[in-house]
Parts: structure tokens; sequence; C-alpha cells
């Protein structure tokens, strides 16, 4: 049976209308479902967004949560900027977010293309087979942020996860309204401050210096890779640049 976009809110919104009255929100007038908390300090916004390509009778659909604040000129600084956060990102480093991974698993384990092995892939030059259709289980715990959708196929699926955000929303509103970061998450953060700092940088000589010094302090394996990677782009840059470095 398909499951549309309106079954899922509707579910969604059954189970978490009353939890969400209990912490302040109102229902937010929009094409998704989602709910809005005013303070002197500013609005909270979160909505359940579905997955915009609809229904598939081979794999279903997916949704994910979204969570935006818009100070206001009143209770916070003029340079105070809204901000907005993806469920995947919001819980990098946390153990919700791997908990969302063994979760979305045990959909995907059930959905009727799994079953049946009708994934499609595609090769890339350097021999990556990459999805191009379907879904698979991840079997790597999930630490890193990324943009998390979750599966469904049934109407029980979507009671299953109603269940789950009525127990953790409160949570993951805490940690987006206060700017809580795991400490896999400030360290991401230092990782594209630096980003930031290459960018800025005027010479190609600059730049590498900047991404050999934070390589060399780095204890986190992830960044640390990612950085030895926009190292190599920023020496095969500066092999043809002039003398003066630019």
């Amino acid at each position: 049976m398909t499951v549309t976009s309106k079954d899922l809110y509707r579910e969604l919104r059954s189970v978490l209308a009353s939890v969400m009255k209990r912490h302040g929100f109102k229902r937010l007038k929009s094409g998704y479902l989602g709910w809005v908390r005013t303070t002197p300090q500013g609005e909270l916004t979160f909505w359940f967004q579905s997955n915009k390509w609809g229904w598939n009778d081979a794999w279903g659909s997916t949704f994910t949560v979204d969570f935006e604040f818009v100070p206001s000129p009143a209770g916070s600084s003029s340079a105070a900027k809204p901000r907005q956060q993806r469920i995947g990102y919001l819980l990098e480093g946390f153990e919700e977010l791997d908990e969302l991974r063994r979760m979305n698993n045990v959909v995907i384990e059930r959905l009727p293309g799994t079953i049946r092995r009708e994934w499609v892939t595609r090769r890339l030059p350097d021999g990556t087979d990459v999805l191009v259709e379907g879904y698979k289980t991840e079997s790597q715990r999930a630490v890193y942020g990324r943009d998390v959708w979750l599966n469904y196929y049934s109407i029980e699926d979507v009671r299953g996860w109603a269940a789950y955000f009525a127990e953790k929303l409160a949570r993951f509103i805490s940690l987006f309204e206060n700017g809580i970061r795991s400490e896999v998450g400030q360290t991401v953060d230092r990782f594209h401050h630096v980003l930031g700092e290459v960018r800025r940088a005027p010479t190609v000589t600059e730049k590498a210096a900047i991404l050999r010094q934070y390589i060399s302090a780095e204890q986190d394996q992830h960044c640390q890779s990612a950085a030895k990677h926009y190292l190599k782009r920023v020496e095969e840059a500066a092999s043809g640049a002039r003398p003066d470095g630019t």
C-alpha cells in the first residue's frame, strides 16, 4: 500500500502534537509538517520534509528533519544570523546519529527492492561503485555529519519513527537551540575554520603552509585525511604557479 506524504505527516502529527504543545510549540503553517516556538530571543522552527520524488513501489520513500532559528532584532546582537541545520549534521558525533543508522537499516532490510536485490549502481572512473537507485544498509558506525534521509514503506514504519521522535525531539531541539556540538562536531568545525583560512590566503604557498600546520596538529584521522586531500590539490596548483607564489 502506498504511503503518501499526507499519510506520513498525519501519523507523525498524531503522536507528536501533544509532545510539542507541552514544549511550547505551535503548528507551523506550511506544506511540510512543522512546529514553531517564539521567544524574546527569536523564532525556533523545525519541520519534517518528505522526499520530493514521492513514492516508489520497490523502495517506498524517505523523509528528513530540518531545524531553523531566526534571531529577533530586539533579542540578539545585530551580528546574529539565522541558523539552519539538518538532523544528520545536528547529531554529528552523538550516539543518536548511529541510532538512526541502525533503525534505518531495519527498514531498508524489509524493502521489496532490497529483498529482490534491485539496486542500480554506476562505476566511476576510479573503480568505485555508486548507488544511483535504491537503498542499502550501512555497516559502518555513523559518526560524522551527513545528509540523513530516513526510509519508510509502511504505516508501521512511520509509527516507529514517530515513537522515536516523541522520545528524542526535546533533546534534539535543545542541542540545536543551544548550539551544542559534540567533540567530533567541534573537531569538524575547526577543520572548516581552517578551510576558510585557506580560501582567504592570497598565495598557494600560504595555503599549503596553513594546511601542513593543521595536519601536523590534528589527531582526528577523518579530518586529517580530508586536509591531506586539500593539500594535494593546493600543491598541484602550486606546481603551476608563478615564481612569486601566486
